[in-house]
């Protein structure tokens, strides 16, 4: 079915009305917005994932999930429904599930950071540094300036005991902010470990 503009305009209108409303803790009439959202049309998404948010600040978990999978079948594309559905699978502490959800997200939409943020909580509870260092590159062809992803992308290296390419990630850092406080500190936790390891290989020699 096609709508008009002013269709589309008063979707919008109610749509962005449920998501203000949302923001605000009026939840009642949040859903009451959703709702007419709905009714104009009823192919769109939108609405489900609006109630999904609105469930979520509720604490009504549950209820939160079935919108966000009702958004997903209907938009099977929609990074934010997959990222919903990971955030409330994650506040039940079902960090499995969390995880493929966000993977799913980011899948779609590398650039999605609040997925990619939720991704690494969940990865780093599991210790799979290697999906971290996957996705954070990810993001990275998209925002390759980007310093606080390129730092958590040094302490993943860090973590993995990769401290030379921890060392590169620091240094490309540096080139964008050379007094970046973190990264230095960081960086002589780096360098510590590499004159270590250089310490030791000297003794087998």
């Amino acid at each position: 079915m096609e709508y008009t503009g002013n269709e589309n305009l008063k979707f919008e209108v109610y749509q962005e009305l449920g998501e203000c409303y949302t923001h605000t803790g009026d939840f009642d009439n949040a859903f009451k917005h959703f709702e007419e959202a709905k009714l104009i049309d009823s192919m769109s998404e939108r609405p489900f994932l609006g109630m999904g948010v609105a469930e979520m600040q509720k604490n009504e978990i549950n209820n939160a999930k079935l919108n966000f999978i009702k958004a997903i079948g209907m938009n099977p594309n929609s990074d934010k429904a997959f990222a919903g559905l990971a955030m409330a699978y994650m506040t039940i502490g079902d960090n499995t599930e969390a995880l493929i959800n966000y993977q799913n997200a980011l899948d779609i939409d590398p650039s999605n950071k609040p997925a990619l943020m939720g991704l690494m909580q969940c990865a780093y509870s599991f210790q799979n540094y290697d999906v971290v260092v996957e996705y954070l590159n990810k993001y990275l062809e998209h925002y390759p300036g980007n310093l606080k992803i390129l730092y958590c992308l040094a302490g993943t290296y860090f973590k993995q005991d990769k401290f030379i390419e921890a060392k590169e990630i620091i240094e490309r850092i540096f080139m964008f902010e050379p007094d970046h406080i973190e990264a230095s500190n960081l960086n002589e936790l780096v360098k510590k470990e590499l004159e270590n390891n250089s310490y030791s290989g000297c003794e087998n020699l």
